[in-house]
């Protein structure tokens, strides 16, 4: 019965190993295809007040992706953004325009390719400033990445925290600039203030150009539709006035005019639609402490609030009567110029139509004869749209074709993963029932050895006690005899002792075998 059992573990641990072999099998390869996110650099040391870039990369691992959606937070006590860049991304469209918020400590973004890709790529580049002394990690909160299989799986498994070590500003040495020793005239005597002023030492150097940034205008050669934002910047501690100015020209200098100087510096600037006009224009600021005027940064200010001008859909009709006709158009808008089209003809599904192809013409095709209503929405590049309709006959005589389904065959699910998945699932069943078996062959085993015990015990106890009692039959009747030889006597004691480790023994061996089928 021990031999029954310890076969029956065997096949039973036998089991779980197989199934777990199969299972690693097959899902294996999903758990390695996994994409990772992370920021490059991830590490770095900078002292308070210097900027950094940082850049949101996907590892996709060889998985085909075209979608990625991420929430990031940092310690905006530790580290501030300055600006989200998305110039070298992988992604031509934004579900998620990238924002950053230095209250809440928080970047999100998210976006897609046409074109599906498997290389790591950058997403979007983020530019940090360093505030104070301590630990800026940098951690994805929540975060999704799509496959390219036509379902939306996400793919995405883990990510690579980001840690910058922010050290104290340093403190420049000073340079002193003696000023020239003044030479005394004997009729104009120096008076001591003059001394103290002539002798006072200006060192240092000029602020460097100001890093700006903005939620509304995050890229510089990004076209915006908006006409209000806000613009903040970190001010340097030796600041003590700030230029700035709305200009058409790169190399404006905002401290010439000076209406624009502002003193004590400000640390922000609202851009409104009083100050700024469509087209390129420049936002211009300048820093200034004590030794002189800094650097010029002339932000690039892209705005286009109108759309596209007013477009005709015009119609050329075929040569011949089966024809379609190919409809041409074009939209101008002089400012920042037209992105794209969607074209929608009738009850369809719009869809996108270069400039370059709008040029060309589309040609209609597929439609029975009727009238159809063709709308196009001409979008430009900051995303101001201007739509235009026009119904139009179509006679080509098209018809369209039935659609048979065609009716799926058996044999399409014979697979090898389908195969392996039934295979599996059958030696599964077929281990259940073995193992059900084996239990109940092992139960009537039991039941049976259990019934023998008990008889065995029944007769051994029946045997023993008529040959007890026949030996104490002999025994009393030596005994009777008046003088008993010493060989007699002890005959009688080994007896009386004989008996009485039988009866020990047999009891031990049955109460053992009764402890065993419990």
């Amino acid at each position: 019965m021990f031999k029954i059992k310890l076969q029956l573990e065997t096949i039973i641990k036998q089991s779980f190993v197989f199934v777990f072999i199969l299972g690693a099998i097959l899902f294996a390869p999903q758990i390695s295809e996994a994409a990772t996110l992370q920021l490059s650099p991830g590490t770095g040391s900078f002292s308070a007040g210097q900027t950094f870039t940082s850049a949101v990369r996907v590892l996709p691992a060889g998985k085909s992706i075209n979608a990625v959606e991420a929430t990031l937070k940092y310690d905006p006590a530790v580290m501030t953004v300055v600006s989200i860049s998305k110039v070298g991304s992988a992604f031509s469209l934004w579900t998620v325009e990238p924002t950053f918020s230095n209250s809440a400590g928080t970047i999100s973004f998210g976006g897609g390719s046409p074109a599906p890709f498997s290389a790591t790529s950058n997403l979007v580049s983020v530019t940090f400033r360093a505030v104070k002394e301590g630990a800026g990690a940098v951690s994805f909160s929540n975060a999704s990445v799509l496959s390219a299989d036509g379902q939306g799986t996400n793919v995405y498994q883990t990510s690579a925290p980001a840690n910058f070590t922010i050290a104290a500003a340093s403190t420049p040495t000073p340079t002193p600039t003696p000023t020239p020793t003044p030479t005394p005239t004997p009729t104009t005597p120096t008076t001591p203030s003059q001394n103290n002023s002539e002798e006072a030492l200006i060192f240092g150097d000029p602020p460097r150009a100001p890093e700006i940034g903005s939620p509304a205008f995050l890229d510089a050669e990004v076209w915006y539709k908006s006409t209000e934002g806000l613009f903040s910047w970190t001010l340097p501690f030796d600041v003590n006035a700030v230029a700035i100015e709305i200009s058409s020209s790169s190399d404006n200098v905002p401290n010439l005019n000076k209406a624009s100087i502002f003193e004590p510096p400000v640390d922000e600037f609202r851009i409104t639609r009083d100050i700024v006009t469509d087209g390129i224009q420049y936002l211009s600021i300048r820093f200034k402490n004590q030794v002189d005027w800094g650097v010029t940064l002339n932000r690039k200010l892209l705005i286009d609030s109108t759309p596209p001008e007013m477009f005709d859909i015009i119609v050329k009709t075929g040569t011949t009567p089966s024809s379609f006709p190919l409809i041409t158009f074009g939209a101008d808008d002089k400012t920042s110029g037209v992105a794209y089209y969607e074209l929608t003809i009738a009850d369809k599904e719009p869809f996108r139509v270069t400039p370059d192809e709008a040029k060309l013409g589309y040609l209609l095709s597929e439609l029975e004869d009727g009238t159809y209503t063709v709308k196009i929405v001409a979008y430009d590049k900051a995303g101001n749209l201007r739509e235009s309709t026009k119904a139009i006959l179509i006679t080509a005589g098209w018809i369209k074709p039935l659609v048979v389904e065609e009716e799926t065959s058996f044999w399409v699910y014979f697979t090898f993963v389908n195969l392996l998945i039934f295979f599996l699932i059958v030696t599964l069943i077929l281990m259940m029932v073995y193992i059900w078996y084996e239990k109940n062959q092992i139960k009537i085993k039991e039941e049976k050895l259990r019934r023998e015990t008990r008889e065995v015990q029944d007769q051994m106890e029946k045997i023993f006690s008529a040959l007890r009692d026949e030996i104490y039959d002999q025994i009393n009747t030596i005994t009777k005899r008046k003088r008993l030889s010493k060989n007699e006597k002890e005959a009688v004691e080994g007896l009386n002792q004989a008996l009485e480790v039988s009866e020990t023994l047999i009891e031990k061996e049955i109460n053992d075998v009764k402890a065993i089928l419990k």
